[in-house]
């Protein structure tokens, strides 16, 4: 795709200065356009190839990842021998066709200074044309390669950002099956299962970014299982989740991040524990996520948001949905904390 429009633009740009020099001498020169068009479309035709080979030779060699220095001295270089080349099959075309070294064109607008004159200013033009070519490409040329740098970065941070999540998952659902094994070991099956089940999503997770919210109750429903075994009656789970929003594709782990962080910083610190609420609507053509749960009253205002989990999923949704999603944690009420996650559906 790129290199189809790299040929739109080079054509197109190539075949208006053929356009316009060829019938612009023909006008001002009064020379027929048959003529004219041999001499622009010969020096034109020169400059599609010799510039393109000055993209390849560039892509070929690396130009683009060299120090500053050394890609400026390339690129003067290129300019240099670009216009030498062009000048050259300027003169031998205006000379086949017009039996002068210079191009009518030319001669009409400096016809009063001397023939050195006349070709020393052929030549600055060229030059010129040259430099904006070469400008122009290699800015562009930048600009997309610093795209594609920006993207990959992005894509390696999601998946340092997931890798970061996961191990902190597993490690408490692993802590939370072997306090069975010994002494419930029917339920301790169970838990395998379901930690299976949650290996599998885990593991998953590494090759998509994005899953339905049904898919992630899933996995939710078998983490809370797991944390149900060791919390026991002092976890209890209510469920707001519109069915028209479990269509919706979020960031895999979102829920399970905000859940996790409930109840490691809400609900497990207290004797009593608590009712740990998940909402999930559709406000318009936003979804919009709640994760409500008590808190010891003791607990300082940045506390529930301590560690990774959630640090990590705000940045998660900014690199992947940038302004248009936004998580945040509200602690106004001294015992009770709640995590709102919007995002486009």
């Amino acid at each position: 795709m790129r290199n189809a429009s790299y040929w739109v633009v080079q054509l197109g740009a190539w075949g208006w200065r053929f356009w316009w020099q060829a019938s612009g001498e023909t006008i001002l020169a009064s020379v027929p356009f048959s003529r004219s068009a041999m001499v622009w479309g010969g020096i034109c035709l020169t400059g599609i190839a010799t510039t393109d080979l000055v993209r390849r030779l560039s892509k070929r060699q690396a130009w683009l990842e060299l120090p500053t220095r050394a890609l400026l001295a390339r690129l003067a270089v290129s300019v240099v021998a670009l216009t030498l080349i062009g000048y050259a099959v300027t003169i031998a075309l205006s000379m086949a066709i017009y039996k002068t070294p210079e191009t009518a064109l030319t001669h009409t607008f400096y016809r009063k200074l001397p023939l050195s004159t006349e070709l020393f200013n052929e030549l600055l033009n060229l030059l010129l044309w040259n430099l904006t070519w070469v400008a122009a490409y290699f800015s562009v040329a930048l600009m997309m390669q610093q795209a594609r740098l920006s993207e990959s970065l992005q894509t390696a941070e999601l998946r340092l950002l997931k890798s970061q999540l996961n191990p902190h998952f597993l490690f408490n659902a692993l802590n939370g099956v072997r306090a069975l094994i010994a002494d419930e070991p029917t339920r301790a099956q169970d838990a395998v299962t379901q930690l299976a089940r949650t290996l599998r999503y885990t593991l998953d997770s590494g090759r998509e970014e994005l899953v339905t919210l049904a898919r992630e109750l899933e996995m939710v429903d078998d983490y809370l299982a797991l944390e149900s075994l060791r919390l026991t009656e002092r976890l209890r789970v209510v469920r707001e989740i519109d069915p028209k929003a479990t269509t919706t594709r979020i960031p895999v782990m979102l829920l399970q991040a905000l859940v996790e962080n409930a109840i490691k910083h809400g609900i497990a610190p207290l004797r009593e524990g608590g009712a740990l609420r998940i909402a999930a609507r559709m406000v318009d053509t936003e979804l919009e996520i709640e994760v409500e749960n008590p808190r010891p009253i003791e607990t300082h205002a940045g506390h529930s948001a301590s560690g990774v989990g959630l640090e990590n999923t705000a940045r998660r949704l900014e690199l992947l949905f940038g302004a248009r999603a936004s998580i945040c944690l509200e602690l106004s009420d001294a015992r009770r904390a709640k995590a709102t996650a919007r995002l486009p559906a």
